[in-house]
């Protein structure tokens, strides 16, 4: 398929939006002929420069009245939130850039700018009716734009992938899980097919690219994609790709610096190893039960992510050695955000590991240092300076280290300041609700400590922790059919050992209402920290 026909499937509109949509709007996109690609615009701006253009001719004319507020709103309050600590290059600088000369892009932040409005102060939810379809008619008037920017002439690619990755954003804002997934697919193919024909990473993430098409490609582009493929495909129950932005061996290895010359450069090698490791562990699930922890391949691929991390970490400790003492406060910020990161793929890597929940009880320390790195960035009225602000986050991922701190550490303060923390980070991360996993986890420890006796709502002391029988090991999640309109119903199935380690496994089901903070759908909560449930063992 060439380069082109990949880009023009990756914009195609989901069918729930070709029938939102009035008037229906045929795209055409798998039987258009175009042009192939290939001269670097001669417009690219400098690596350095947070901008793609380096000049930029006037916008055509706004012919609707609602567009100005929409990408007013996109400039002021939703750039900066998906910006977050990575992502400024990319929304804060090119895209914004880029709208001043290309319509699609404009048209495309426009229809995000409505959608963020309405969905994050709740204007929909509380009319009770269905959203207006202006920012479906902007979404379809994109793609209608960067369709014929294609079929017109070469040098598309830039712009395509950046329209690829704002309607992924847009299909995530609306809660349209298997569209954003969709998007995130075809997004990766599309750079693929770019790659294959300008040539993949050769050398560390960040340096020596040839030209600034391929620059911004890998530098903006490519680190959005493989955080939409770490994150967004989750939610739609779908294989993630081992999409990579460092160099492979001729065996496929990761190859990582060994070297770090900056904290961007630790943070997309900690990103790889955690796609390349995630990747396998994919292969190694069986349906929603992992294989025993007996399975060599698992107990092998823990121990070589653990030898991995322990690398990347020395050359991240010499990087601090060497650069701490000139860093600002975002930069400081920034090394926070990369232990949490690190932290949660330490949790990750010892699920697969621990053989019994009170094994979770000897990381003590770590529970702390997270904590406190999250109440650091939490607390940061800069990057969250209002409730708006906090409404939804596609930047890295809180919640799934939170799982650790929230459930599998049984310490009574350190597990209510991670279900406090589970309160204020952004109640949306990608397609997830933070407050549906603030449910879950503090009805696990109402379980647990009910089972010992003590009364609902009393603290223990400090020291004290519950017995392993108590614990519950596992949780699993199914949608319930809900009338329109009431908060969605979930069936939430909790796991046990009453008898001991030794003991069989048990389970029992409770229903629970678990609201939408968006007023759109939200993906149904999983448990993202691996499970080690026997084969047979879950529920029929």
């Amino acid at each position: 398929m060439a380069l082109e026909d990949q880009a023009l499937s990756a914009l195609a509109p989901s069918s729930k939006q070709k029938r939102a949509s009035k008037p229906k709007v045929r795209t055409g996109c798998t039987t258009c002929k175009c042009t192939r690609t290939g001269r670097i615009c001669d417009g690219y701006g400098t690596p350095k420069s947070t901008a793609l253009f380096r000049a930029l001719a006037p916008a055509p004319a706004i012919d609707d009245t609602r567009e100005p507020h929409a990408l007013e709103f996109f400039f002021v309050k939703t750039a900066p939130q998906l910006a977050g600590y990575f992502g400024g290059a990319f929304f804060q600088g090119s895209v914004l850039q880029l709208s001043l000369a290309e319509p699609a892009i404009r048209q495309a932040i426009a229809a995000i700018g409505i959608l963020h409005e309405s969905t994050a102060t709740g204007k929909w939810a509380s009319k009770g009716n269905s959203p207006p379809n202006v920012h479906i008619q902007l979404y379809n008037r994109s793609i209608r734009t960067i369709i014929n920017k294609v079929v017109a002439g070469p040098n598309a690619s830039p712009v395509i992938a950046t329209t690829n990755v704002l309607f992924t954003c847009f299909e995530i804002f609306q809660g349209n899980v298997a569209a954003a997934a969709t998007h995130i697919t075809a997004g990766i193919n599309l750079l693929q097919a770019w790659r294959a024909k300008h040539g993949g990473p050769i050398t560390a993430w960040g340096r020596r690219y040839t030209s600034f098409e391929s620059h911004f490609m890998e530098t903006e582009i490519a680190p959005l994609l493989s955080l939409f493929n770490i994150n967004a495909v989750e939610c739609a129950g779908g294989s993630r790709s081992k999409f990579l932005l460092n160099p492979v061996d001729e065996r496929g290895v990761l190859l990582l610096a060994t070297r770090f010359e900056t904290l961007a450069e630790a943070r997309i090698g900690l990103i790889d190893m955690i796609t390349d490791a995630t990747c396998i562990c994919d292969g190694l699930d069986d349906g929603r039960i992992h294989r025993p922890l007996t399975d060599i391949d698992a107990v092998v691929l823990s121990q070589s992510v653990q030898r991995n991390l322990e690398r990347w970490q020395a050359n991240v400790d010499e990087l601090i050695r060497r650069q701490k003492h000139t860093w600002d406060r975002k930069e400081q910020q920034v090394a926070d955000v990369i232990s949490i990161i690190r932290l949660a793929t330490k949790f990750g890597v010892r699920a697969y590991e621990a053989e019994a929940e009170c094994e979770w009880d000897a990381h003590r320390a770590e529970y702390e240092d997270l904590i406190r790195s999250a109440d650091a960035i939490i607390s940061d009225r800069v990057r969250f300076p209002d409730d708006l602000s906090r409404t939804i986050n596609l930047d890295f991922g809180m919640i799934f280290p939170l799982h650790a701190v929230a459930w599998k550490c049984r310490w009574p303060r350190l597990r209510r300041q991670g279900l406090d923390l589970l309160q204020r980070i952004p109640k949306r991360e990608w397609l997830f609700e933070a407050g549906h996993y603030h449910a879950i986890f503090t009805r696990i420890m109402e379980i647990e400590e009910a089972e010992c006796g003590l009364p609902l709502g009393v603290r223990p002391g400090d020291d004290w922790l519950p017995p392993e029988h108590v614990r519950i090991r596992d949780f699993l999640v199914a949608a319930q059919a809900t009338p329109p309109g009431e908060i969605p119903t979930y069936a939430v199935t909790f796991f046990s050992k009453p008898h001991g380690p030794d003991g069989p496994l048990e389970s029992f089901t409770e229903q629970m209402r678990l609201g939408s903070s968006q007023g759109v759908k939200a993906a149904v909560p999983t448990n993202m920290i691996g499970r080690r449930l026997e084969r047979g063992s879950c529920p029929h």
